[in-house]
């Protein structure tokens, strides 16, 4: 919980964090106010609009905070404030001028043709330094504004103080891109930058893991996804209903890891444990969904081939590649009909993931439809990849035959037309392709025309 403290000639608004090691109480500034008038904000928000409670309130959505309690111990204390403050030399421009000027020292100093040491470290900074490059023009380019509604300040700089230890919200669209790409060497090198930059960047955590996946070091990958756990759960919003998790963004990172976190045992075939984790997924965050798509995988892999098919069937139509699960799950269990007609649904909504699971080759994939098609058939081919390994070549022989049977080669060019003409008519406000499209990905489709198929490839 939060209190007040006198810090100085200033008062502190802190929180109390006991040390792991030492375990002595600590107490970690989450605002300091530096003037009477500034306190008599604080106190009487009516005056001049600012919240200041609801900004700290937002800024720290996991610590409580009295504000009953930390307004007496404002007014306990004001007497001993200055009756004035500047605020623009001290706790902006001095701030911000303090480090570049820091910043700025190290790079004079660091002269790659002066000293070989200097190049190996402006070398060893390369894309950080790109980076804060890019970020320099950046700023300048958009910095002549006029003050207004969403980007004004009040006198003290209220805006300003609370979020300058907040990291921009460009940076979750960088690191989605860069991790899209697989641009690993990239994704590892922000992913550590902006770890030490901010404090709250719990994510990054979850992005070395990923990279570390991606190279085949899962147990590193387990390291980071932990990580990702111990400072993402630090962001929870006190008391929060079960309901409002991964709604609020603050969630997001510490779910993240134990969704990666059984991805990642899964892949060492570590099930039980796996399992333990979709477990936690559904008691501690009520994620229900993911954890049963987990569970799919899992027991396909597991050789439960009743309640892969069970779990499959029961979250296809928020995910729809889990009718390719379902589709194996039926094929062991020896209804071959089903399975043609389940694997015939995977066709019709992810048809690139249904010939990647099978190693075939596509066309080169366009647009971020196709894109995202093709990278969901590479990651469920990495979480099936124990079942695939035994796979019969009989049941891998009748899966192909369905992909090219004239019957479903005639549905997925009409599939592809359907959906090139629904982008035109949503301009023109008709909803013909629309709703073709929609029927086309249903179940209910998909056992219509399996008749025909099943003809097709077994006849």
């Amino acid at each position: 919980m939060a209190y007040v403290r006198n810090h100085g000639n200033q008062l502190a608004i802190v929180q109390g964090e006991r040390d792991p090691e030492t375990g002595k109480v600590q107490q970690h500034v989450l605002f300091s106010i530096c003037s009477k008038p500034e306190a008599m904000a604080v106190l009487d928000p009516s005056e001049s609009g600012w919240r200041l409670d609801h900004m700290l309130e937002q800024r720290y959505s996991q610590i409580r905070f009295d504000w009953g309690k930390i307004r007496r111990g404002i007014e306990e204390r004001v007497e001993s404030l200055p009756d004035s403050y500047p605020y623009k030399a001290g706790e902006v421009l001095g701030r911000f001028r303090d480090d570049l000027c820091a910043f700025t020292r190290q790079l004079g100093m660091a002269d790659p043709q002066s000293a070989y040491s200097a190049a190996e470290l402006v070398s060893s900074q390369r894309l950080e330094l790109e980076y804060v490059r890019d970020l320099i023009t950046w700023r300048l380019e958009v910095c002549e504004q006029e003050p207004g509604e969403w980007n004004g300040d009040n006198e003290f700089f209220w805006r300003h103080r609370v979020l300058s230890s907040d990291y921009p919200p460009e940076i979750i669209e960088l690191m989605a891109e860069t991790y899209a790409k697989r641009d690993l060497d990239r994704l590892e090198v922000f992913a550590r930058f902006f770890v030490d930059c901010y404090e709250d960047y719990a994510e990054g955590y979850n992005y070395l893991g990923l990279a570390a996946q991606e190279r085949g070091e899962l147990e590193q990958a387990i390291e980071c996804f932990q990580q990702a756990l111990t400072e993402g759960r630090k962001l929870f919003r006190k008391r929060m209903p079960k309901k409002r998790y991964w709604v609020d963004h603050d969630t997001r990172p510490y779910m993240r890891g134990l969704r990666n976190l059984a991805v990642a045992k899964m892949l060492l075939t570590r099930y039980d444990d796996a399992l333990a984790v979709c477990e936690r997924m559904e008691r501690e965050c009520g994620d229900n969904e993911a954890a049963v798509s987990f569970r799919a995988h899992i027991y396909l892999n597991m050789g439960r081939w009743s309640d892969a098919r069970e779990m499959a069937n029961s979250v296809v139509r928020i995910w729809p590649e889990h009718a390719y699960v379902a589709a194996f799950a039926s094929l062991e269990l020896g209804e071959r009909r089903e399975a043609l007609c389940l694997f015939l649904h995977g066709a019709l909504t992810r048809p690139r993931t249904g010939r990647v699971l099978l190693g075939l080759r596509s066309s080169r994939a366009e647009g971020y439809m196709q894109i995202s098609d093709h990278n969901t058939g590479v990651d469920e081919t990495e979480y099936l990849e124990s079942y695939l390994a035994k796979l019969s070549r009989s049941s891998r022989s009748l899966l192909k035959r369905i992909l090219s049977a004239p019957t479903t080669k005639a549905l997925l060019a009409e599939y592809e037309e359907v959906a090139m003409r629904r982008g035109e008519e949503r301009t023109a406000g008709r909803s013909e392709a629309f709703d073709r499209m929609v029927r086309m990905q249903s179940i209910e489709f998909a056992r219509e025309a399996a008749e025909k198929v099943w003809v097709e490839v077994t006849g």
